[in-house]
């Protein structure tokens, strides 16, 4: 039987799928700052890039047709050193540092989501921006399972529309997020408390994405956008804090 550690697991990527199905992006960043306050950052981080990869085949599943495919090799080319080098930072970090770091990330993806303006025109070297944010987004995704922002950046600049956003994100996410998988299983974070807590994210993350994408079409995407941003800003002002106490 679940007890309330398993159920609170299950309700919040629940919520983090559902807020990944509105939005393309934010799902960890909204889910993760609550997990922290009941599991160690040693397992809340594998956990949630295995939680992720359930949640990205969803959104495969549903906007595939939209990718960008020619965007894919140049944003995987930064994605596979990225992810080597987020796996050598998992292992060398503390909870503490990681916790600090996820704070700091998710205030400064709320600092840019308010003040950032998609470029005017077209984008000068977009493989060599493709790659960067391909080998950020591995980086972050591997080392604290928060690869969204680099590749919204790059999707903005790049003038995608909502669409195509999503499609592109979703084949991206997939793959990168199976390289992450495979490595950080090989290093043997994978460990019988992460797999017990993925037993109740896997398909609380798969629900909640499925269920957003009928009732997205109804929900004003602004006002979401706001509110969000809130949620996330309290939340890594929370890690932030905790990584200090």
């Amino acid at each position: 039987m679940p007890d309330a550690l398993d159920i609170f697991v299950f309700v919040c990527w629940f919520a983090g799928g559902f807020v990944s199905g509105v939005s393309g992006i934010g799902g960890t960043m909204f889910a993760f700052p609550f997990l922290a306050l009941a599991i160690p950052m040693h397992a809340l981080i594998p956990l949630s890039c295995l939680v992720c990869f359930f949640k990205d085949a969803c959104m495969i599943a549903m906007h595939v047709r939209f990718c960008r495919f020619d965007a894919m090799p140049w944003l995987l080319l930064g994605a596979v050193p990225g992810s080597f080098a987020g796996v050598y930072l998992l292992q060398i970090c503390s909870g503490a540092v990681l916790q600090g770091a996820v704070g700091l990330l998710l205030l400064y993806y709320v600092y840019w989501q308010m003040t950032y303006r998609a470029a005017q025109g077209p984008v000068s070297h977009p493989r060599m921006l493709g790659a960067a944010a391909g080998f950020g987004a591995g980086l972050l995704g591997t080392a604290i399972s928060f690869d969204g922002p680099p590749i919204g950046a790059y999707g903005l600049c790049m003038g995608w529309e909502p669409r195509v956003f999503l499609g592109t994100l979703g084949v991206f996410f997939v793959i990168r997020s199976s390289l992450t998988v495979i490595l950080q299983a090989t290093a043997g974070f994978y460990t019988p408390e992460v797999l017990g807590y993925a037993l109740y994210g896997a398909p609380g993350v798969i629900l909640g994405t499925l269920l957003a994408f009928p009732v997205a079409k109804r929900i004003p995407q602004e006002t979401f956008r706001k509110v969000l941003l809130v949620i996330i800003g309290v939340a890594g002002a929370v890690c932030l804090v905790r990584a200090f106490l």
